[in-house]
């Protein structure tokens, strides 16, 4: 058994060393089901993504133009990971992202506050 989870970028303030941020990943949801419907699930949500991605103008045809797309509008197109079952978006600010995946250990991508020795 599988889990695929669906996680989301927080930021998080460090107030050492002058202050500055860094990502945070929570699970938002997640589902225990066989390998092979972990598998299904993740290609019906990176269809989903794929329909966001043309909505946003990111076209998979066109990806010369992304860059001008991410410097107008601050937002990055989904991307699929194949090798690893990862489907991600990066964000422009730190703590904005998000993905999808497919784990054995439930929350195993899960990271938060790391105090400053």
């Amino acid at each position: 058994m599988r889990y695929i989870t669906h996680y989301e970028e927080y930021p998080i303030y460090e107030p050492a060393e002058g202050g500055y941020y860094y990502s945070g990943n929570k699970v938002v949801d997640s589902e225990k089901m066989s390998k092979r419907a972990c598998k299904k699930n993740l290609l019906e949500i990176w269809e989903e993504c794929k329909k966001d991605n043309a909505e946003r103008g990111f076209r998979e045809d066109n990806t010369e133009e992304w860059e001008r797309i991410i410097n107008r509008t601050h937002e990055y197109p989904w991307c699929f990971n194949k090798e690893h079952n990862y489907i991600y978006k990066r964000s422009y600010y730190i703590g904005e992202g998000e993905s999808y995946v497919i784990e054995k250990i439930h929350g195993s991508m899960e990271r938060g506050y790391e105090p400053y020795c």
